[in-house]
Parts: structure tokens; C-alpha cells; sequence
């Protein structure tokens, strides 16, 4: 939760229809989704029961989110989790997702920075992901993640570059004597 602030209550009537309480009028998931983006915590009760269905609602905006938007979690990734719904590995999971979660919170900013920088923004995020499943690996090695194939087509293609521009120095000397001729 946001220090210093109260999380906003909403409230979820038998119809399933979600009531901000703050402003007194039914939203959308959607809308709940846009203040949370905003940095603002929220609780949403069954209004019934008093049931916390906070949760429940965090992951059906993630859903939404994936299903909607451009994917964020990798399909390994989430398979991954799903095996990992066991209690070998239960007590670990939230602690690590909470510490990647801060880390990625604290350089935000310098992250989103090297990727606008970046000349090829989609290789700078397969790096920030193959960094991520080097971490996981380290941290839950007992998990089965995907093997990491970026590696080895980068070492093909770095091979590919090099023969590029051997050929080109050869051309260009070839040229330079043409022109002496």
C-alpha cells in the first residue's frame, strides 16, 4: 500500500457490479485497473459478506491485461508458474515476485531509459528477459524453465556479421585496386 494514503474501498453487490465508494458511482474493471496504474491502492469487499476479493480482481485485470494488451508474461513463464503451485515451492514464490517486483519498481526509470535509448528496443528486452530466467534459475533451480535459444542465434548471427565484414574489407580492397588499373 501506498504510505500515507488509505487504499480506495470498492464494493461489489450481488450483481457482481463493482461501487467506488469514494465517488459513489459503479465503475468498470477496467477503471479499477487505471487507478491502480495511477500508483492509488484499492480493497474491493463483497458487499454482503465482507469478503476481501481484492486478489480475485488483481489477477482478472492481469487476465484481462494478457488476453487484451500486448502479453507480458512469457508462455514458459506462465507454465512455469503453474507448476510451481506446490509446496515445495509456495513459500518462496511470493517472497521472490515481491523482491523482482521492488527491484523492477526502484529502476524503473533507468530501465525505460536504456530501452528508448536502445537502437533495437526488442533485443534490449530479450536481454532484460533472458536476465530475469537466469535469476529464476539461480533462485528455484529445482524449476523447469525454457532453455535459452537467444544465446546460441546471437552466436550464429555475431558469426554471420564477422564473415559481413570481411567480405566487405575484401570488396573494398578489390575496388581500391580496380581504381589503381
Amino acid at each position: 500500500m501506498t504510505e500515507g494514503t488509505e487504499p480506495l474501498l470498492i464494493k461489489r453487490y450481488a450483481s457482481r457490479r463493482l461501487y467506488n465508494t469514494e465517488n459513489s458511482e459503479y465503475t468498470t474493471l477496467e477503471e479499477v485497473s487505471e487507478i491502480i496504474k495511477t500508483g492509488r491502492d484499492i480493497k474491493i469487499l463483497d458487499k454482503v459478506t465482507g469478503e476481501d476479493l481484492t486478489r480475485e480482481y488483481m489477477v482478472r485485470i492481469i487476465v484481462e491485461n494478457e488476453s487484451r494488451e500486448l502479453p507480458v508474461l512469457p508462455l514458459e513463464t506462465l507454465q512455469s508458474m503453474v507448476r510451481s503451485y506446490n509446496e515445495q515451492t509456495l513459500a518462496l514464490i511470493p517472497k521472490f515476485l515481491e523482491a523482482s517486483y521492488d527491484m523492477l519498481s526502484k529502476s524503473q526509470n533507468q530501465i525505460m531509459e536504456n530501452f528508448q535509448n536502445a537502437s533495437d528496443p526488442i533485443k534490449s528486452l530479450k536481454e532484460f528477459q533472458a536476465t530475469q530466467q537466469e535469476l529464476l534459475a539461480t533462485m528455484f533451480p529445482f524449476m523447469v524453465l525454457p532453455r535459452n535459444e537467444e544465446k546460441e542465434v546471437d552466436q550464429s548471427t555475431n558469426e554471420n556479421n564477422e564473415e559481413l565484414v570481411e567480405l566487405k574489407k575484401q570488396m573494398s580492397e578489390l575496388q581500391e585496386k580496380l581504381s589503381k588499373l
